[in-house]
């Protein structure tokens, strides 16, 4: 089973101490947080709370494209490796690792339109991303977090509610500012290093450290938003039904499906319905008929897109930090072996006392219409993705186990994972596929001596 996390070498923790941090802090305008400053906890801390112990270096907390070249030139002169962290979602708490110089991002922000481009901070979450689209009548089609970063998800693909219409985050992203880890800047699109925006169309963070990117929009419109839910020992049924469902249903209509464990054996199947406003009832209707089976319940509105954005986040736009423990698997098709194999992971966790989740992702639509060639995100060809989790209180450790579980269960039917839901001492082709041969010339191309701080294996 993969280790909790892998730190860096005591010999990068050494240097990391001996490294004049001054001299740094006379280089930037932003702000250069050590383990002995006041604000050192607070400047650590990400969103899980899993994390909490993890020891960064420093962490650097930028102001401008320059900040970072000079953090990041700072880093190979000091031997040091780096990570940027924008949200601090990292699931594997990449964006605050012991020993490791943290670039924080989240005083890059500003959103700037104009005829339906925008160019975006890294810093901005998501929320901050859709409510300045929103005036504009524009948004991007990303997931449903509000407080995860547009950087992070965009650097790994970005799976959301419009992705069966507009494709992955990443296949929107048509510029960059880019400072590489030899601490130059440069800038990135179709005409200038076009091997850099391939990469950092889902390619990770393997590239550099993004200081803006710009995205073409698409149009914010209003929606049905649809909850169903079906009996739990139905739950094959219904992901069989949905699949059916999903090869007629406009791109305009998208669906998950989630298993819930209540921790006694039993299961809770329900799915989440966004489509075009007023379409819902009809939506529904298709899909009953698909799974073969009326849901036992429906509660559905019509809602404005900023409001349905705050219906799916759960009714706010602010999150409690919480501890989880996440896994995924790519699945090229849900064939009835592959479903049975799902059920049975799920509940197993459930016999066992524990509650946690399976949520099933279509990877159809507009997904498949980016070729491989022209993004490093490679996910096209494939069903689904089939995320594992589990909140507190269940310890990390034994959702940890039950996912490892889970990953052997349908190992004969996986094809790898997704790079935003990282997994530590996982190998980092498992997230490439068959982009990862592409992608690895790049990495070593720009980062010959992996500076760029992962907690995946080579």
């Amino acid at each position: 089973m993969p280790a909790a996390h892998a730190d860096p070498s005591p010999s990068a923790a050494d240097i990391a101490a001996g490294a004049n941090w001054g001299e740094l802090q006379n280089r930037i305008q932003g702000q250069v947080v050590l383990p002995t400053d006041g604000g050192y906890g607070a400047a650590k801390q990400i969103f899980n709370t899993r994390f909490d112990d993890l020891l960064p270096a420093a962490v650097v907390q930028v102001s401008s494209a320059e900040d970072v070249a000079a953090a990041v030139s700072f880093a190979g002169e000091n031997g040091l490796r780096f990570a940027a962290r924008s949200g601090g979602h990292s699931y594997a708490g990449v964006s605050s690792a012991t020993g490791v110089m943290i670039i924080d991002l989240r005083g890059l922000t500003g959103v700037d339109y104009d005829n339906g481009s925008a160019v975006i901070g890294p810093g901005n979450a998501l929320s901050d991303v859709y409510q300045a689209l929103d005036g504009y009548g524009q948004t991007l089609p990303t997931g449903m977090c509000p407080s995860v970063g547009i950087a992070g998800l965009t650097l790994g693909g970005g799976l959301g509610f419009e992705s069966r219409e507009y494709g992955v985050t990443c296949d929107r992203l048509t510029g960059a500012t880019l400072v590489l880890p030899d601490g130059t800047i440069t800038q990135v699109s179709d005409t200038s290093r076009p091997d850099l925006l391939w990469a950092l169309r889902g390619g990770g963070q393997f590239a550099g450290v993004a200081t803006s990117f710009t995205y073409n929009t698409c149009p914010a419109t209003s929606k049905d938003v649809v909850a169903v839910t079906f009996p739990g020992d139905h739950a094959a049924q219904a992901i069989t039904g949905w699949q059916q469902w999903l090869q007629t249903a406009d791109h305009s209509q998208w669906a998950d499906v989630s298993i819930d464990a209540d921790g006694h054996g039993g299961l809770r199947c329900w799915m989440q319905i966004v489509c075009p406003a007023d379409s819902g009832d009809s939506v529904v209707d298709a899909l009953s008929d698909a799974i073969g089976m009326r849901p036992l319940t429906v509660e559905s509105r019509t809602l404005s897109h900023m409001d349905s954005i705050v219906y799916l986040a759960g009714g706010s736009l602010t999150e409690p930090r919480a501890s989880f423990t996440n896994g995924s698997d790519i699945v090229a098709k849900l064939d009835q072996n592959v479903i049975g194999v799902i059920i049975e992971a799920i509940t197993a966790f459930s016999q066992a006392g524990n509650t946690g989740w399976v949520q099933i992702n279509t990877l159809d639509g507009a997904v498949r219409d980016t070729p491989l060639a022209e993004a490093a995100y490679p996910w096209r060809n494939h069903a689904a993705m089939v995320e594992w989790g589990a909140y507190q209180p269940i310890p990390s450790e034994i959702a940890m186990a039950w996912v490892f579980a889970a990953h052997q269960l349908i190992r004969s039917a996986s094809s790898g994972g997704y790079v935003n839901y990282l997994e530590p001492g996982d190998r980092i082709e498992r997230y490439f596929g068959d982009n990862w041969s592409r992608l690895n010339a790049v990495r070593n191309t720009v980062d010959p001596d992996n500076r760029i701080y992962t907690v995946l294996v080579n």
